[in-house]
């Protein structure tokens, strides 16, 4: 782009004189604009405001400090050469003062105008090239802008963040959660008929507008949006009354249902987790979201399924890191990118606080990570020619200085792997539930354990056991438990069978244990349940 120049003085011969005799193609100029007088120039420079300024200082109305002044208006870096005689040295210093890039003595001599010309030229260009480079390196953060947001927020979910500083930095730098607040995930997820399923097409489609809309109806109460590779939309809400914030979700899910989002063959369901006190917890908050949505799943038909912690269930004791990652490679071998990522973040959160772990322990479990990962990943497509052969992938682990790098590099190769997964497969996970639940239901009067479940869908004991806790938020025989009650509350409504005969239809032989179970359950023993219900016993 070339350099605009205004060349203004009341005496035409110099002014004419400074036009004619520099090649201003040699330092990228052209004279744009030329005036006898400063208020000439001015109205000039509305139309084109120049680069550069050559003027007498000294000129009838508005002299060329004045002028200067004004042309700076419209452009601050505005560079200025003011022409002066010997007689005016003085003002000429002060002309310098006010960002004058430099002054000649009349008369002018072209040698050292042009030694000027080609600074200011060599200035001009580096600073515009500079400002190119910025705008584009803008565009271009402006393009992965997105993609690094999906990012941080698909890490933020699973608690795939290693430390709280590298949160808020990357935090604030999408700006995210700038302000102090307290957070609840909601979970969006919408079903169609087996009859009519969507295509990719249709599905994206209908969840765009389902979190278009979404979005609109929560306001300002919406931290941020995103989408899990189960294709389910999670909505993170901020800031309000906890309560106020779970009677706007309940309206949403209203307003979605009777708007029909999604079509007349699909089914829309809403989850949401507890409020939790900063960013570092919204993964707990979705994992809770996602466990009461999926109540669904137990044939309870809500359009909203508000997590409440679980009465009385004794927690799982603490699985050794080795058993978090057979947990995490037998869910990635089967196709549950999504469950083997929290998996996944809890691993990583327990390599990350335990002193007992040293250096080579520690690169001994991530190489093992690593390589598992990728030959899962190999299995289905050719994932080494996006993150490397394995031989480099050994090698980024080993070359970590750090342990922090250590964690970061294993968590991006392993990521990777996930996303590679997710794109290819299905997750089974849901489908896996269903199927588990309808032979539960099924079979609960039978000697029903959870191995024989899990070789009806054909994973390991351990696998499905996990997925009841994760998926339902409830352990595989407490499931059993609440099945096997509700089916003996409905016979404890026939007179004609005796207690030792519900018993027996609903998987217990031993009146005893039946009885002392189905109090804890419901309060009451079966016999004081059918006095309650009105329902004469037979002896």
């Amino acid at each position: 782009m070339e350099i605009k120049v205004y060349v203004v003085d009341d005496e035409e011969r110099q002014r004419r004189s400074i036009i004619r005799h520099v090649d201003w193609e040699r330092y990228n100029m052209r004279v744009s604009g030329e005036a006898e007088a400063a208020e000439d120039a001015l109205r000039l420079a509305h139309e084109e405001p120049p680069d550069v300024l050559i003027t007498d200082i000294r000129m009838l109305g508005m002299d060329g400090l004045q002028l200067s002044a004004a042309l700076r208006l419209a452009n601050p870096k505005l560079r200025v050469v003011m022409i002066t005689g010997y007689e005016e040295f003085e003002y000429a210093r002060a002309a310098v003062g006010l960002g004058a890039d430099a002054f000649l003595v009349k008369p002018v001599l072209f040698d050292e105008l042009g030694e000027v010309l080609e600074q200011i030229s060599s200035t001009i260009r580096s600073e515009r090239a500079q400002k190119e480079e910025e705008q584009r390196l803008k565009r271009q953060l402006d393009s992965f802008r997105p993609i690094a947001r999906e990012t941080f927020l698909h890490e933020l979910l699973h608690g795939l963040i290693l430390t709280e500083p590298e949160l808020t930095s990357r935090a604030a730098s999408l700006n995210l959660f700038g302000a102090a607040a307290k957070y609840r995930v909601m979970v969006l997820l919408a079903e169609t008929d087996l009859s009519s399923p969507w295509t990719p097409e249709e599905r994206q489609n209908s969840l765009k507008a389902i979190n278009e809309r979404a979005a609109a109806s929560l306001g300002g109460v919406l931290a941020a949006a995103t989408t899990t590779q189960r294709g389910h939309a999670v909505l993170i809400l901020q800031g309000g009354v906890s309560a106020e914030l779970q009677q706007q979700a309940e309206e949403i899910m209203t307003t979605l249902r009777s708007e029909g989002l999604g079509g007349p063959a699909c089914s829309l369901y809403g989850g949401l987790g507890p409020e939790v006190a900063e960013p570092g917890h919204i993964s707990d908050s979705f994992l809770l979201a996602q466990r009461a949505v999926n109540q669904r799943l137990l044939g309870y038909d809500l359009p909203l399924y508000i997590w409440v912690e679980a009465r009385d269930r004794e927690a799982p004791p603490d699985k050794s890191i080795t058993e978090l990652i057979d947990d995490f490679l037998e869910g990635l071998g089967v196709g549950d990118s999504q469950h083997s990522l929290g998996v996944l973040g809890e691993m990583m959160r327990r390599m990350a606080g335990d002193a007992r772990l040293d250096e080579p322990q520690m690169k001994s479990l991530c190489m093992r990570l690593v390589s598992a990962s990728s030959r899962i990943a190999g299995e289905i497509g050719d994932i080494h020619s996006q993150i490397g052969g394995e031989k480099e992938l050994w090698e980024g682990v080993l070359e970590s200085a750090s342990e922090y790098e250590l964690l970061r590099e294993t968590l991006r190769i392993v990521t990777r792997c996930c996303d590679f997964v997710a794109e290819r497969k299905k997750s089974p996970a849901q489908m896996v539930i269903r199927h588990a639940l309808d032979y539960m239901h099924a079979h609960y009067d039978t000697n029903l354990s959870l191995r024989s479940v899990a070789e009806q869908v054909f994973l390991s004991p351990n696998y499905v056991g996990e997925l009841f806790r994760s998926e339902l938020g409830i352990s595989f025989t407490d499931q059993l438990i609440q099945i096997r009650v509700n089916r003996a509350k409905e016979l404890l409504q026939l007179p004609q069978l005796k207690l030792y005969e519900v018993a027996q239809q609903v998987g217990y032989q031993n009146i005893g244990y039946f009885t002392n179970l189905f109090k804890k359950v419901t309060g009451y023993t079966p016999k004081q349940y059918r006095s309650y219900i009105g329902v004469s016993q037979s002896e």
